[in-house]
């Protein structure tokens, strides 16, 4: 998506928000507005210590179920994405040169075989997928201004769908980075951006069907919105649906791909995507895709994950689920307030950007999922390459110092992570997350954002960061993994019921069952320690037999029927009952 950019590009300003915890008096600023850069953000996180007694009595018992991947059997559930800014991961030797311009702060030299070169380290934080940013063909046009270079190098306008980039690489890289990935166990994934393109694209597919331009571009409303761009343009979708099928299809026969990111959606209406969907899926069934998935012979997944940037349930159902759309949807609505809780929104002034309680996950979790509808399938995360990164965040709220990440700072990742693992549905980790990437010496954007490259919209995009990992930086990878792997043997969290047990100020509790596996998930957003006695008089109350028994899967540590839940934690506890 890049929404944001193409704003920045055309204002070339910052918006100033008033909001909470700042000094009163003078209108409100951002702190790097402020002489000498005040402290005037208190986004501080709950000391408290206090046991927790979760019994019959005080049982919350609000419900997750059978919508999506609540209790749902999809093989979509069990996905667990490594999201790849192309133009920004990696640089591999004797690749293509890179885009060598573009928005974010990174050397832009990112290409197909540095993900190649990189795929063990990939399967190596858990992942069993790779979604790339978009890597087709865009071509400079005469006297383009630098504003177009920069846009051209995030690879969204694509002049030629039906081939790649040369600055990334070459079909036959990208034929062997789907193999290798393949015969690694894990899935891929490209971005598909199915309603708008640069104005110089072709508008004649392989098979001679049509893709007919139009200014109008459809909002997020059903609107008409005219394209500001003047490199850019927007379709008459239905005269173009021929040839956006043949796109979507035939990656799936010439690469053997699994699947699409489809990058604003809402450009498209949901019956469009439908038929976009089936052709996916139609492709993708097809035996002369099998492809070996590890040591499996299998079909592509035929996944379509679409993106709906916003924090209403109500827009994303009905501009992609309704009438069967698409299969699945990036839950920004739960980004949203998981950062909230333990970190901030990009805009730490607003009042309720921070500081928020963490019984509040599950106040959101229950009244924003009554928005979709029984098979719509959220996909988690908690950073990507239009928003600003969570360590960054976790400076911005003031909760951790730039440049000097203590433990804090690596267990708020993994607490952060160990949520999107507990929560059913597939999930995408931003690369760099598994290992607290952030951009040094930023927390707060400069008023020259654009030219520092450094807006919140792209300065997630920083260099890709494998080699030479820290001690700290391999033990939260080496964790990340761990939680994300799971997944594997605990289909409860990613397929599982939810039922909310308990949640306060720092503690949320929740416990999820799928067929007979049965898990306990505690986070502890505080910088105490807090212990969470499970009553003998619960088990009954969820269904269960008496006598159930608990051991630690990771995290804090069980006894008997006391779960012990470090500051800044995710624990995860097998329930067994007789």
């Amino acid at each position: 998506m890049i929404k944001q950019s193409i704003i920045a590009t055309t204002v070339l300003g910052a918006l100033l928000v008033a909001g909470c915890n700042s000094t009163s008096g003078a209108p409100k600023k951002f702190a790097w507005q402020q002489e000498n850069n005040p402290d005037t953000i208190n986004c501080t996180r709950s000391g408290s210590t206090q046991p927790v007694e979760i019994s019959a009595k005080n049982l919350n018992l609000t419900t997750n179920d059978n919508k999506g991947c609540f209790n749902g059997d999809s093989r979509f559930c069990d996905l667990r994405i490594y999201q790849i800014m192309v133009e920004s991961f990696m640089h591999g030797k004797k690749g293509a040169q890179g885009v060598g311009v573009s928005y974010g702060p990174s050397s832009h030299q990112g290409n197909l075989k540095g993900i190649i070169d990189n795929l063990d380290y990939i399967k190596s934080t858990g992942a069993n997928a790779i979604w790339l940013t978009p890597i087709f063909t865009t071509t400079k046009m005469e006297n383009q201004q630098t504003s177009d270079d920069f846009l051209d190098g995030t690879g969204y306008f694509t002049s030629d769908y039906f081939s790649i980039d040369p600055r990334f690489g070459t079909k036959t890289d990208l034929k062997k980075l789907v193999n290798a990935a393949h015969s690694k166990g894990m899935y891929v994934f490209l971005d598909g951006v199915f309603g708008h393109a640069k104005v110089n694209v072709k508008t004649e597919s392989p098979n001679g069907n049509k893709l007919v331009l139009s200014r109008m571009c459809r909002d997020i409303t059903g609107h008409d919105d005219k394209m500001t761009l003047k490199a850019g343009t927007c379709f008459k979708v239905d005269e173009s649906m021929d040839f956006l099928k043949e796109v979507a299809t035939y990656w799936i026969r010439e690469a053997k791909i699994d699947g699409w990111r489809l990058d604003q959606a809402y450009q498209l209406t949901p019956e469009q995507w439908k038929q976009i969907r089936e052709a996916v899926e139609e492709e993708s069934a097809k035996k002369s895709n099998t492809y070996v998935l590890g040591s499996k012979r299998t079909l592509p997944l035929g996944y379509t994950l679409a993106e709906i940037w916003t924090d209403n349930p109500k827009e994303i159902e009905k501009n992609v689920f309704v009438n069967d759309g698409v299969s699945s949807a990036f839950n920004f609505p739960l980004r949203s307030q998981l950062t909230k809780v333990l970190a901030t929104r990009e805009d730490p002034f607003t009042s309720g950007n921070c500081r928020v309680p963490a019984q509040s996950l599950n106040d959101e979790i229950l009244s924003k999922m009554r928005g979709y509808n029984k098979a719509s399938i959220l996909n988690n995360f908690i950073t990507n390459h239009d928003t600003v990164r969570f360590g960054d965040l976790l400076q911005r709220a003031k909760l951790e110092e730039d440049g000097k990440n203590g433990q804090s700072y690596y267990d708020a990742h993994l607490a952060a992570i160990s949520f999107l693992s507990a929560m059913s549905g597939p999930l995408t980790i931003y690369y760099g997350d598994e290992t607290g990437d952030d951009l040094k010496g930023f927390s707060q954007k400069p008023k020259n954002c654009i030219e520092k490259h450094q807006c919140d919209d792209h300065v997630s995009r920083t260099d890709g960061h494998v080699n030479k990992l820290s001690a700290d930086e391999k033990k939260l990878k080496n964790s990340v993994a761990a939680v994300l792997k799971l997944r594997d043997s605990h289909p409860a969290l990613s397929h599982g019921k939810r039922v909310h047990l308990f949640s306060d100020h720092s503690i949320y509790a929740d416990f999820k069952q799928y067929k007979n596996d049965k898990v306990i998930y505690v986070m502890n957003t505080g910088t105490g320690e807090r212990q969470v006695t499970i009553d003998d008089n619960v088990w009954a109350k969820l269904g269960l037999s008496s006598g159930c028994t608990m051991k630690s899967l990771f995290g804090g540590s069980v006894k008997k029927n006391v779960i012990t839940a470090p500051a800044l934690s995710g624990t995860f506890v097998n329930v067994t009952c007789k």
